[in-house]
């Protein structure tokens, strides 16, 4: 999943921060939150906080249901 500038500009509309967005892309590639750490230089506890408040932020429950509403929403 690759954001273009079009879904940049949606991002403040569903209430999701750039680096969110970044995070799901690299879980729909299949990332455990360990390996997205390594990936964007941040520690493992950051990644979990980022996807904790993602699944806050969307009603999701876990991350197939992340992916599910990332798609709905068109990223």
């Amino acid at each position: 999943m690759q954001m273009v500038e079009e879904e940049v500009n949606n991002i403040d509309m569903m209430g999701l921060s750039a680096r969110e967005m970044e995070i799901i892309d690299l879980v729909a590639d299949g990332l455990t939150n360990q390996e997205i750490a390594v990936k964007l230089t941040i520690s493992k506890r950051t990644v979990d906080n980022h996807v904790s408040n993602m699944f806050t932020k969307t009603g999701s429950k876990n991350r197939v249901a992340l992916l599910n509403w990332a798609m709905d929403n068109g990223q």
